[in-house]
């Protein structure tokens, strides 16, 4: 086998590994910033014994989580019961391959990356929706053919959201897409309307307040994973944290320069020095719509089913439509 084919392989696996152990923390630094930041909210003091401050309470929450007992209800579907959490973890997990954390940091920097992280996406709602089936439970139906609904609602206004930011960069490359605003400005600038309707759309497709309908305590207990403990329900549960990780670090690489400082990137600096530069405006800026999401979640109320479905298609959808025709014309008109 050729050598540089061998390369490829071990940089590629290489890469994998270490994202998937990044998901973990990412999630734990996640959890502690949203029981912090809503209990700020709620003027309480929030996690402050284990650790300094407290900065341990998540780590030991999710290994409370992963060592309890792992249950399988007697007349659920054992295979697909047992498969579904792994389905739901692994699509957040292989769309940080995409993801562009720095310059040259990147795990798989495809042409089509874009495309590869809408398709890895919708994994996911295969996965709510065997988990809601298999548990065998009325509740945990209900919640994953509500998960169904709202994800591929949602799916659409979110894509469409994007095609105008790939219409004026003319790429599907996330690493390219950023080269174009290096050059041309941040995209922010250029699809202010684009931004609001795919953060709006983010957050309901992966689940967070005030869409979080899916597991709605008050009505169906806790959705797809009423029947869940110990390590299955841990993997819904570091996965709905890492997707919000990943949606808010998509956001920023397509709207608000990915690793790009807010001023111009220093030629000067390369290697590895130019790498933590870029990394820390990536993290610093993904972490700073991962907080948004927490306040929103610590003051919005959970809206209805009906209202949900109403902001989709009658709101989301004809603005999205209308952002895309407008760009379009306007590339067109003025040569952009």
């Amino acid at each position: 086998m050729d050598l540089e084919l061998l390369l490829g392989i071990g940089r590629f696996l290489l890469a994998t590994t270490l994202l998937l152990l990044l998901t973990v923390p990412t999630a734990f630094v996640i959890i502690q910033m949203e029981m912090k930041i809503i209990a700020q909210l709620a003027l309480r003091f929030g996690p402050n014994r284990i650790g300094y401050k407290g900065m341990f309470q998540s780590t030991i929450h999710g290994f409370k989580v992963l060592a309890k007992e792992d249950a399988v209800p007697d007349q659920a579907d054992r295979g697909t019961f047992t498969l579904a959490p792994w389905m739901v973890y692994m699509a957040a997990a292989m769309s940080m391959l995409v993801i562009p954390f720095a310059p040259g940091a990147i795990a798989a920097d495809f042409s089509i990356g874009i495309v590869y992280f809408f398709a890895v996406l919708g994994l996911s709602v295969v996965g709510l929706l065997v988990a809601g089936w298999a548990s065998y439970n009325k509740y945990s139906l209900l919640g994953g053919l509500r998960s169904a609904a709202q994800m591929v609602s949602y799916e659409i206004p979110l894509t469409l959201s994007i095609v105008g930011a790939v219409v004026l960069a003319g790429t599907l490359s996330f690493s390219e897409l950023i080269a174009w605003q290096r050059d041309h400005g941040w995209l922010l600038l250029w699809q202010p309307v684009g931004v609001v309707i795919f953060y709006i759309a983010s957050l309901a497709e992966i689940n967070r307040s005030p869409f979080d309908l899916v597991e709605a305590d008050s009505e169906l207990v806790a959705g797809p994973f009423t029947e869940y403990s110990g390590m299955r329900f841990g993997f819904f549960f570091f996965a709905e944290y890492v997707a919000l990780f990943i949606m808010s670090s998509i956001l920023i690489s397509l709207f608000f320069g990915g690793w790009l400082a807010p001023w111009p990137f220093p030629a000067e600096l390369g290697g590895f020095v130019g790498t933590v530069y870029g990394a820390f405006w990536f993290f610093l800026k993904t972490y700073i719509f991962v907080s948004i999401a927490v306040w929103l979640r610590g003051t919005l109320p959970r809206i209805r089913v009906d209202q949900l479905m109403g902001m989709a298609w009658k709101v989301l959808l004809p603005l999205a439509l209308v952002n895309l025709f407008a760009t379009a014309i306007a590339v067109v008109a003025f040569n952009l």
